[in-house]
């Protein structure tokens, strides 16, 4: 049942790797923003992994992001991720919520955005026991702020830079830490490209992964550094369609060397 539940989501407009939104604009006041996504990472070991010493997964991901601008200042979002790895068949990862608040708006004439973040996640008790899936604990609750500037021209952006810092804690287990920072170009009104880097750092005292008998990354002091390159095209009225590579170049007690890739399509509607 699971299996074909899995195939018929893969089937709605295929799209996300971290489908919560985080940049620090927000969309048109009641516009619904519906994304779907898939993703494929592979990784050849984990880094202080044993039992065994030498590791390897093929993932696959289906992401559901339903967000809103319910008021002027405020984002609500609703998340379902699907997973399946060398481990593990198709199954629900996670499923959660975001809020946000948007404090500044260089849209508006500040000197920057500024977005205020409350993510909560429940990931499922068997992803847990995966090395696949980067989770601390069942119950996850994360702040973050995002900061951003927009450079335009003719009232259309051509460039901008954002940054972003979420701070976690799960149920069990020590926080984390969650930086990311990305710049883009737009061009020709249908295309965006842009260049990130994501650090994912735990501050648990454990420094090796029983791979056999693991339990969630909430004691483990695990680091990683991801950077990427992604190609949006935008149809206007029909939303957009993202293509996304992102590779790992460091992790300790993590899994190394991550080739991610990634397809999305956000479709933005509205009820009234």
């Amino acid at each position: 049942m699971i299996k074909k539940w899995a195939f018929l989501l893969a089937l709605l407009p295929v799209t996300a790797l971290k489908a919560f939104v985080i940049t620090p604009w927000f969309s048109s006041l009641a516009e619904f923003q519906l994304r779907s996504g898939y993703s494929y990472r592979y990784y050849p070991d984990v880094e202080s992994g044993f039992n065994p010493t030498h590791y390897h997964s093929h993932d696959h991901r289906i992401d559901l992001n339903l967000g809103v601008r319910c008021l002027p200042n405020w984002d609500l979002q609703l998340e379902l991720d699907c997973a399946k790895t060398t481990k593990l068949d198709w199954g629900t990862q996670r499923f959660g919520s975001q809020l946000r608040y948007l404090f500044l708006d260089d849209i508006a004439g500040a000197p920057v955005s500024v977005v205020g973040s409350f993510t909560y996640f429940y990931v499922t008790t068997r992803n847990l026991s995966d090395v696949s899936s980067p989770y601390h604990a069942q119950s996850n609750f994360e702040l973050g702020v995002a900061v951003g500037k927009e450079f335009d021209r003719t009232f259309e952006w051509v460039t901008r830079f954002w940054g972003f810092v979420g701070l976690g804690t799960a149920n069990r287990g020590y926080p984390w830490l969650r930086p990311i920072l990305a710049g883009e170009v737009k061009w020709a009104e249908h295309h965006k490209l842009g260049l990130f880097g994501e650090g994912y750092f735990g501050f648990g005292s454990e420094q090796s992964l029983n791979i056999n008998r693991f339990d969630g990354y909430g004691h483990i002091q695990h680091q990683s550094l991801d950077f990427g390159l992604n190609y949006i095209y935008l149809f206007k009225i029909w939303g957009d369609l993202k293509f996304q590579y992102a590779y790992r170049i460091f992790a300790r007690h993590f899994p190394e060397k991550a080739s991610t890739f990634l397809v999305e399509y956000r479709l933005p509607f509205s009820l009234f």
